[in-house]
């Protein structure tokens, strides 16, 4: 009798914890659904902000090239001129 009392109670326990985490699965999911086009947002809004800091970082590094480039053209140009003097 205690034995199988203490069974029913098991099986209770079981289904009620089976019963609450079905509930808040649904739960979750009626939540991800409702927030789903504010996340897809914030994900797109980010991404397009790591876009243009990449974007900016790669013009900033090319910027930066062409003018080293610059520097060593006119260094070049100088030296033939100061050969051509002397």
């Amino acid at each position: 009798m205690v034995r199988q009392r203490e069974t029913e109670q098991k099986l209770v326990e079981e289904e009620a914890a089976k019963r609450i985490e079905e509930l808040v699965q649904k739960r979750v999911e009626e939540e991800l659904e409702k927030r789903k086009e504010e996340i897809e947002a914030e994900v797109h809004r980010r991404v397009e902000e790591a876009k243009k800091a990449i974007e900016r970082q790669m013009m900033e590094e090319m910027e930066w090239r062409q003018a080293k480039l610059r520097e060593e053209e006119k260094r070049r140009e100088v030296r033939p001129i100061q050969r051509n003097i002397g």
